[in-house]
C-alpha cells in the first residue's frame, strides 16, 4: 500500500472521529460566504457533500439564493475526467456512481464558460502549503490544470496538516478555509 493510500485509510478514521461537526461546519459556512471570493464570483462549482464530509448543501442553497450560477460535477469515466452541470436545486440531484449525488445531463446544462468562478475542491485533509489529500481519482488535479480558477478547499481545523506528501501533478488549492482561519495561499491573487 502506497504512503498516500495508508495516510487516506488513517485521515478518513480521524475525520469520522470529529466532534461538533454542526458548529464546525456552521463556522465554515460562515466564513467562506463572507468571502470576498465568494461575494465577487458569479458561478461557484462546488460538490455535493456525502457522509462525514464538511456538508456542503447549505453552501449551495445560500449560492443559488445569491443569484449565483451553481454547477456541481459528474465524472465522465474512470480516467479521471469531469465536467460541472448547472443546477437549480438540490432536489435535482440523483444517486451516481459511489454513493455521489450528481446532476443529471439530460436536465442539466454543461458549464462551459468559468468567468468569475470559484470552485469549491473536497479533500480529506489539507496542508498549509495547499495542497490536499483527495480520494485517489485524480479529477480536481486534472480540471484545475486545465481551468484557471479560483480554488477552495474545506478543512476542519484539526484536519489541516503541517506538509503532505505530493506527486508532481498535484495541485495546491489557492485557499484552505477551516472552521478557525483562512489561509491564503497565493496571496489573495484572485480578488474576482
Amino acid at each position: 500500500m502506497s504512503v498516500k493510500s495508508e495516510l487516506r485509510q488513517t485521515l478518513k478514521l480521524q475525520r469520522a472521529a470529529v466532534s461538533d461537526k454542526l458548529r464546525k461546519d456552521a463556522a465554515i459556512y460562515h466564513r467562506i460566504t463572507s468571502s470576498d471570493e465568494y461575494q465577487n464570483a458569479e458561478s461557484v462549482l462546488i460538490y455535493a457533500s456525502l457522509g462525514d464530509e464538511i456538508e456542503t448543501d447549505t453552501i449551495i442553497r445560500r449560492a443559488l439564493s445569491d443569484g449565483k450560477s451553481v454547477a456541481v460535477p459528474l465524472c465522465k469515466d474512470n480516467s479521471g475526467h469531469m465536467d460541472f452541470y448547472l443546477i437549480h436545486s438540490l432536489d435535482e440531484l440523483r444517486e451516481g456512481a459511489f454513493h455521489i449525488r450528481e446532476p443529471d445531463t439530460n436536465l442539466h446544462k454543461r458549464l462551459e464558460v468559468f468567468e468569475k468562478t470559484i470552485i469549491i475542491v473536497p479533500g480529506l485533509a489539507f496542508d498549509r502549503n495547499g495542497f490536499r489529500l483527495g480520494y485517489g481519482g485524480g479529477y480536481y488535479d486534472r480540471f484545475l490544470s486545465d481551468h484557471s480558477l479560483c480554488s477552495i478547499g474545506l478543512c476542519y481545523e484539526e484536519m489541516l496538516q503541517e506538509k503532505l506528501p505530493r506527486e508532481t501533478y498535484d495541485l495546491p488549492v489557492d485557499i484552505v478555509i477551516t472552521d478557525v482561519t483562512t489561509l491564503e495561499i497565493n496571496g489573495g491573487k484572485y480578488g474576482l
